[in-house]
């Protein structure tokens, strides 16, 4: 059998980029494919190129690296990376980024919830990250419409079915009400993501790679105990975040289990759940943005409370 090979993507971050390799190690690797895409400007080589050299010197696992001399952009690195090591025989993959620190538990997740839902026809998607919330269900994941880009997985079979570039089709949802309530189920904010791309506002894989999940009614598995810390939020990435509205401070919240992952074998979304996964992505109307302030101001109180009393 093959391994489960592990894609990563890498810019011109080499402190992050050593952070994401360390763990790596940790989780006992045993292919590693890393793209490394070109500068973008001049300022920038420097700094690719100490990458490059960090990416060179690994000699922990089996490891394929390609340097592009042209500058991709994220998202089209990310749809061409994850395509090509689908072509390379493997039914599935794991995905990272520079900036996303993987816990040492992160591929023993990632390996059982592949085994798990190997034959569940519209579990499309695996995400290592997990947001700060309360355990709904008695299972260690939930269900979710939309995926997370921070540490991933998914199968060759969904990922070739995506047409990542159905301009049309996004068109004609955005201009359908009916459909935009469907697709902003999860967070009001997701319609607001299509438009922004189709305008040539912001250039994103993940927002088509999530249309092509609604269109197949398909769904995105999280846990409830995030196996990935987010470094990104200094300011150094692509969209330079300074600020982490995740919230990945509320982790603390979590009830680790040491014992064996339970997996949900109800494939549906708890609408209470739900609820709370909208407030990380709330989009811009007043009304969202008020709910979600009152939400994060009350978790931070139920944490400080219940840590305070221990």
């Amino acid at each position: 059998m093959n391994p489960i090979p592990v894609v990563l993507f890498v810019y011109n971050r080499p402190e992050h980029t050593l952070k994401v390799l360390e763990s790596l190690k940790e989780n006992n690797v045993e292919k590693l494919y890393v793209f490394s895409d070109g500068p973008r400007l001049e300022t920038d080589l420097q700094k690719v190129k100490k990458v490059r050299e960090i990416v060179s010197s690994i000699n922990w696992c089996e490891v394929e690296y390609e340097f592009s001399e042209k500058n991709r952009g994220l998202a089209e690195s990310v749809i061409y990376g994850v395509s090509k090591v689908f072509k390379a025989g493997y039914d599935k993959l794991v995905v990272l980024e520079d900036d996303c620190v993987p816990s040492p538990d992160f591929l023993n997740f990632m390996r059982e919830a592949f085994d798990f839902y190997e034959d569940y026809d519209n579990v499309m998607h695996i995400s290592g990250f997990g947001l700060p919330l309360k355990k709904y269900t008695e299972p260690d994941v939930y269900f979710a419409p939309y995926p997370c880009s921070w540490g991933w997985g998914t199968w060759r079979k969904y990922w070739e079915a995506c047409d990542f570039y159905q301009y049309e089709n996004y068109k004609s949802l955005l201009q359908n009400e009916s459909m935009c309530r469907k697709f902003n189920y999860a967070g009001e904010a997701f319609s607001e993501f299509l438009e922004m791309q189709l305008k040539g506002q912001i250039n994103s894989w993940l927002i088509r790679w999530y249309f092509h999940i609604f269109q197949n009614n398909g769904l995105a598995v999280w846990s409830y105990n995030s196996y990935i810390n987010n470094k990104g939020f200094d300011g150094s990435g692509v969209h330079g975040n300074k600020i982490d509205r995740f919230n990945q401070k509320l982790e603390l919240d979590k009830d680790i289990n040491d014992e064996k992952i339970v997996f949900e074998e109800n494939v549906a979304v708890n609408e209470d759940l739900i609820r709370e996964f909208r407030r990380y992505f709330m989009g811009k109307k007043l009304s969202e943005r008020i709910k979600t302030i009152l939400y994060l101001i009350k978790r931070k109180m139920e944490v400080k409370m219940k840590w305070g009393e221990k």
